[in-house]
């Protein structure tokens, strides 16, 4: 069951942009889709799925539903949100950016998360009250280009005259500090038993070849997981639990 939350001030994401989304619905003319980060359903016709003709032979392989996928937005008209994953280059440089950017994204979301409960707060109206304020002066910036993540650690005095950030979580945010992950290899991984018999095989291998302190292991999306170097993760950021907001 998706949790409605949206991520980002604005209403509708920008044109040509990437996004996350998932299919929910396989429908007669195209398949309907959810974009989480802006909490707005969209639509994408079967022409702009893939470049293959073979939609409706393949089409549970090509729109897998409630899968967590990336699209660029093709249109935006009138509330009409139309995705496409036709023409999505994984080995461009964009691509590339914006999974460093989901991922940023979800260490400041645990950061807000994890302070909110540690205050008996609200999560989604704190994120609201807090960072929507961040989000839309970043967009009303000369550098809006930036993550949202990056925009409040680069400017982190800019941020702090924002009366709806207290003391305690400015300085919160002051101490997130991210590295860039830099995938080894990935591989797939299923159990019938769920994720935890998964998790606990991982950590006895690592333990077993003494690679606990070296290496550690990312869900991408349910059933992909990569490996990277242990110096080159996120500090703060969970291991087998990357899962979305």
């Amino acid at each position: 069951m998706l949790m409605r939350f949206k991520l980002y001030s604005l209403d509708y994401p920008e044109e040509k942009s990437l996004v996350n989304f998932i299919f929910t619905e396989h429908c007669k003319d195209c398949f309907k889709c959810y974009l989480p980060d802006y909490d707005i359903n969209a639509i994408m016709p079967f022409q702009l799925a893939t470049l293959k003709t073979s939609v409706k032979k393949n089409i549970n392989t090509l729109a897998p539903l409630n899968k967590p996928l990336i699209g660029s937005i093709e249109e935006v008209n009138e509330g009409t949100i139309i995705v496409s994953m036709a023409y999505i280059d994984k080995d461009s440089k964009d691509y590339k950016d914006f999974e460093e950017e989901c991922l940023k994204n979800k260490i400041l979301i645990s950061h807000i998360k994890k302070y909110a409960t540690k205050n008996n707060l609200n999560y989604i109206n704190l994120w609201e009250t807090a960072i929507y304020p961040i989000d839309k002066k970043r967009n009303q910036s000369n550098i809006q280009l930036f993550s949202l993540f990056d925009y409040i650690i680069n400017n982190i005095d800019e941020v702090a005259n924002d009366g709806n950030l207290d003391i305690k979580l400015l300085e919160s945010l002051k101490n997130i500090t991210f590295k860039t992950t830099n995938p080894i290899t990935k591989f797939k991984m299923v159990s019938n038993n769920g994720i935890n018999t998964i998790k606990n095989a991982i950590i006895k291998v690592l333990e077993e070849t003494d690679l606990k302190d070296k290496i550690d292991i990312f869900i991408d999306s349910t059933p992909n997981y990569y490996i990277t170097n242990k110096n080159n993760l996120p500090d703060d950021f969970n291991p087998i639990n990357n899962n979305n907001h």
